[in-house]
């Protein structure tokens, strides 16, 4: 037999007496003289109150909905706040009310009062049990499996009712003589968690009823007893009933079968207890003086308990054996090959090995990646992240039974919270709303039980527009498992894999099966991307597969690899605030998918990604969120790793910003051509549609062409820079870099520039006839894209193998080349711009920082026209003339 380690007793109240009392979560509800407090047994403290218009005894909380309350005296009022600002009538009586009470799921309650027949409340319908009891009730319980009710009145009598549209008498019994109604508030009662036997207070040991098929007679239970008479009996779990007497002597019971119960756990406070209330192990218990204590049990094992704890010791004994016999091996193999370590850095070089040979060992044994959603997280202390991206997070509290919705931008939406009565347990939102699901045959308890009525409801709210909530069921047993949202879509993947699109009107759009095991999913705008397994694990790494759907379109658009590191899981998978498709692993790898490849962005393992917005990489500073607490946030810059033989830090650096720049034209590009189509629409109605975001930073001509100007600069620095090291490189720096136009005039320009400077330099005046030569190259090869000569090129041709008397490059027939092919190109322009909108071209200077001057006129990159077509005299004829 154990007893109280230590506990708390706290005066919450000024009088002594009877009062109205109920626990939800963290938070205490107590009704007494004429107030209404709200108690916080975290911090021990008063939170707020509420004055009452007359005393109140009777309270209850919702069992689903921690801030739903009920509240009567001559009538019997719900709240939804401890303001109590707007009451909704349950019922009104003849008599005062002396207790109210829930059932499991709270649906029904159950309204004991002076009158002498039991209220129940379905569904805003009151009822009532006939035939009643000869004088006013004291208390009421529900069984756990809504097949009885049963009350206890002044008569000393105890009346089973079945629980149907109209209850009917099922048993009465008389458990002692007439009670005084200013003896005791109410003698409490209680189910057996499996509904199996009713237990009722009042005398000095217990009494019960079996209550498998129907009631059948009173019992004794000789074994709980005390020395005086028991006013309160409640069950904590199946193998643990608890009891009180009106002396203050509390008892814990071990209860294994009718017939084999022990007592577990005692203590007395001296004084009658009132309220008795066990939530994790944590006992409350409020006593006549208003005192209340608190402290902490812990409650007999169950079976599954102890062969869980055995199995658990038994497996640490094994392991602590085998490290035992290793450790020892190891030491003689060391004594053996006599292997002195001296210092500290070889020590840690070992346990470091070792510790990699033991993660190598674990990840052998790694099989095919479990579904994961992302943005969720695990629970802690009753707190989980369903969601939590950029637009904000959704939060599931398992202590209220609420979920939380917050913004990160609160001029965008308010906070807000709902009622998690149908058990979401799955999540998603954006700008223009969210989607919850329930897990339906997939939710179970923590025993394996299935909670609910096996049934996955999904639930969608619309934040932004005229659509009015709602709620379906999926069909019968099928549960829901991952949800997406889009811009005016949500789609939903059950553990079937059927994936059904659904209109934000309640209509379904699409369904489609798979045929792989999913492992996530998103969406973006009307793109939905679904990840799945390939094949099962090969060489200790995913291999999984990613497939792209346009809905709009309602086919597949695209199907890729999803490359992962070796050892490593798909942790994070979405798109960006601009549509860049991202994923995350489990080593702190963060890659981004663009024109048909993975390309590596950053890699800290320390970091949890939740976004990407302006091309930022938006983290957290831990490994794993947690929603009890806050967590810092933070932006980094994509970092792609590459391979560099030269030690310039500048010239990295600046190719670093090269590779971010090249990555963000090469994604806006795309993404004008994807979604420039939303463009114009959404700016014509900018207050009411949301999808506004999407596109309101799309880059127009003017800036992706500043971005063309920043990366050419890029190339001329780097150019530079290799120059200063090694003309050599600076030769095959061009030969492979460098392919437009205006990038090889810059250069050269460059190059005549220091010529004219270093007059006397015959090497680089070598250098820059090579340059001229390469350039050279690149418009023949142009040409021949262009298709202008079709014949087989000779080396002589091409400038490769040239005699030493034509190694001089002939400027003025290039000169001539390009001012055809300009010319060509402004009678193109010329053409094009009668259907193009009425929009000037706009002129921009050549970007060019060493020459003197020269403006040329350049086409924006969103013009249609096409490929330049060269005429006859653009061609390789003249120059074999003038060779």
């Amino acid at each position: 037999m154990q007893s109280a380690k230590e506990f708390k007793s706290i005066a919450i109240t000024e009088t002594k007496g009877l009062c109205g009392f109920d626990i939800s979560g963290n938070t205490a509800l107590l009704a007494w003289n004429q107030s209404l407090v709200e108690y916080d047994l975290m911090e021990h403290r008063k939170t707020a109150e509420t004055v009452l218009e007359s005393p109140m005894l009777a309270l209850a909380i919702h069992p689903l909905n921690s801030q739903v309350f009920a509240i009567g005296d001559m009538r019997v009022d719900t709240y939804d706040d401890i303001q109590m600002t707007a009451p909704s009538l349950i019922v009104t009586l003849t008599g005062k009310v002396t207790q109210i009470k829930y059932n499991k799921n709270g649906k029904i309650m159950g309204i004991a009062s002076e009158e002498n027949s039991l209220i129940l409340n379905r569904d805003t319908k009151i009822s009532r049990c006939k035939p009643g009891h000869d004088g006013m009730i004291l208390s009421c319980a529900f069984d756990p499996k809504d097949r009885f009710v049963c009350s206890i009145g002044c008569d000393g009598c105890l009346i089973v009712y079945q629980l149907s549209q109209v209850p009917q008498l099922l048993q009465r019994y008389t458990i002692s003589k007439q009670i005084s109604p200013d003896a005791f508030q109410k003698l409490q009662s209680d189910f057996h968690p499996s509904g199996d036997s009713f237990w009722i207070a009042g005398k000095m040991n217990a009494q019960y009823i079996i209550t498998e098929d129907e009631p059948q007679d009173l019992q004794n239970q000789y074994q709980i007893s005390h020395s005086s008479e028991i006013c309160i009996i409640r069950w904590i779990q199946e193998n643990c009933v608890g009891s009180c007497s009106l002396d203050g002597e509390i008892k814990l019971w071990n209860f294994k079968s009718l017939t084999d119960l022990s007592l577990h756990w005692q203590f007395n406070i001296k004084c009658t207890p009132l309220h008795m209330k066990i939530i994790q192990n944590v006992f409350y218990l409020l006593d006549c003086n208003g005192n209340l204590i608190e402290t902490t049990l812990d409650p007999p094992k169950t079976k599954y308990d102890k062969i869980y704890s055995d199995k658990i010791s038994a497996i640490q004994d094994l392991v602590d054996q085998k490290t035992k016999l290793r450790i020892s091996q190891r030491m003689e193999e060391e004594l053996m090959d006599e292997e002195i370590i001296e210092n500290k850095d070889d020590q840690d070089e070992i346990k470091k090995g070792n510790e990699i040979e033991r993660q190598q060992k674990q990840n052998l044994d790694s099989g095919m990646q479990d579904i994961f959603r992302p943005g969720e997280t695990q629970p802690s202390r009753g707190r989980q992240y369903l969601c939590y991206n950029t637009v904000g997070t959704i939060i599931l509290c398992k202590n209220t039974n609420m979920i939380e919705f917050e913004f990160f931008d609160s001029t965008f939406y308010k906070k807000f919270k709902i009622s998690n009565q149908q058990r979401y347990a799955i999540g998603i939102l954006n700008y223009r709303g969210c989607v919850l699901a329930s897990k339906g045959p997939n939710d179970l308890d923590e025993q394996g039980y299935l909670v609910g009525d096996g049934k996955s409801i999904v639930f969608f709210q619309q934040f932004i527009g005229d659509v009015d909530d709602f709620e379906f069921a999926l069909p019968e047993e099928e549960g829901a498992e991952l949800v997406a949202i889009g811009n005016d879509w949500f789609a939903i993947m059950s553990d079937h894999g059927i994936c059904r699109v659904i209109s934000f009107c309640g209509l379904e759009l699409l369904e489609f099966n798979t045929n792989r095991a999913v492992v996530s999913m998103c969406a973006y705008e009307h793109l939905l991307c679904i990840v799945f397994h390939d094949t099962s694990p090969m060489l200790n790494q995913q291999v999984l597969k990613g497939r792209v759907y346009d809905i709009d379109l309602q086919k597949q658009i695209e199907e890729f690899d999803i490359f992962l590191t070796p050892f490593s899981s798909l942790t994070w998978i979405g798109y960006s605030d601009e549509g860049l498709l991202s994923i995350q692993d489990s080593k702190g790898v963060i890659k981004i998918y663009q024109q048909g490849r993975w390309i590596e962005v950053f890699h800290n393992p320390r970091v949890w990604l939740y976004g990407i917005q302006d091309y930022k990489l938006c983290l957290l500073k831990t490994e794993q969120p947690l929603a009890s607490m806050k967590q810092e946030m933070i932006q980094e810059s994509f970092e792609q790793p590459f391979v560099c033989s030269i030690q310039d830090e500048k010239l990295i650096a600046n190719y670093k910003q090269f590779l971010i720049q090249l990555i963000i034209l090469n994604h806006e590009l795309y993404r004008w051509n994807e979604f420039g189509k939303y463009y114009y629409a959404r700016n014509d109605d900018k207050q009411n549609d949301i999808l506004l975001r999407y596109t309101q930073n799309l880059y127009d001509t003017n800036k992706i062409e500043e971005t063309q100007k920043l990366l050419r600069k890029y190339r001329v620095d780097l150019f530079k820079q290799i120059l200063n090291e090694s003309k050599d490189k600076a030769i095959e720096f061009f030969k492979c870099h460098i392919k437009d136009e205006y990038d090889m005039n810059s250069i050269i320009s460059l190059l005549e520039l220091q010529k004219e400077k270093q007059t006397t330099n015959k090497e680089f005046q070598k250098l820059l006839n090579q340059i001229k030569l390469l350039q050279r190259q690149q418009i023949i090869k142009s040409q021949q894209n262009f298709g202008i000569d079709k014949r087989p090129q000779s080396p002589k041709r091409q400038g490769f193998g040239l005699q030493k008397q034509n190694e001089q490059v002939n400027m003025s027939q290039i000169k001539s080349i390009l001012e055809h092919k300009e010319q060509h190109h402004q009678q193109q322009q010329q053409h094009i711009q009668q259907f193009q909108r009425a929009e000037s071209q706009q002129e921009e200077e050549e970007f060019n920082p060493f020459a003197k001057s020269a403006n040329k006129k350049q086409s924006s990159i969103f013009d249609i026209g096409e490929k330049r077509k060269p005429t006859q005299t653009f061609g390789t004829q003249n120059i074999k003339k003038k060779n």
